[in-house]
């Protein structure tokens, strides 16, 4: 199923739906140990959005383990929805399914891990940790790491700064939509 690379997880999901037991016998698997499976089953991958949800639904997860984590020592831990869809991204890119996100999770956090138990006062105390798409990086590439935010109210704070970013963005690509609009009602009048 692999040739020179990594196999895309779904195309490889759906050909081991129709596995029988004689394509195990002929991959090379012996008919007595064959004969001691009474069914076959095969596991489809997760999606993005159940990747995103193994993140932070589960009563043990991994979001939830690292938010406790933190806040053993006084730290907030916040997750942006698109970093979590990028961690998601990322584990699928790796092919390592919901087993992975550990290793990404604990790659964007270790400096993070490592600065909070510094024991520090006023502004230089550690609010917050916050995980935005910077902090994960591109799909192949790392990220810069879990931002440290620090004195009273930085998260709060930041959260502001944030919300402010994505309205004036969504403005912006509104406004570019309508431009677009706009020249192509024009141009369509004039070749009428």
């Amino acid at each position: 199923m692999r040739a020179g690379g990594v196999s895309n997880a779904a195309v490889t999901s759906s050909l081991l739906e129709s596995v029988e037991s004689a394509d195990l016998i002929a991959y090379g698997l012996i008919p007595e140990f064959i004969g001691r499976f009474p069914i076959l089953v095969s596991l489809a991958a997760l999606t993005e959005d159940q990747l995103v949800r193994v993140l932070m639904e589960p009563r043990n997860a991994l979001g939830k383990q690292y938010s406790k984590l933190f806040s053993m020592n006084n730290v907030k831990l916040h997750f942006t929805e698109r970093a979590l869809r990028l961690i998601a991204k990322k584990a699928m890119a790796k092919n390592t399914g919901a087993r992975g996100l550990r290793a990404i999770l604990e790659s964007i956090l270790t400096e993070a891990m490592y600065e909070i138990p510094d024991i520090k006062t006023g502004s230089d105390r550690v609010d917050a940790v916050v995980i935005d798409e910077e902090s994960v990086g591109a799909v192949h590439a790392p990220g810069s790491g879990g931002k440290i935010l620090r004195g009273d109210g930085a998260l709060e704070h930041y959260l502001a700064e944030y919300k402010l970013k994505n309205l004036v963005d969504t403005v912006e690509a509104a406004d570019g939509e309508l431009q677009d609009a706009e020249s192509e009602v024009s141009s369509r009048a004039m070749s009428m």
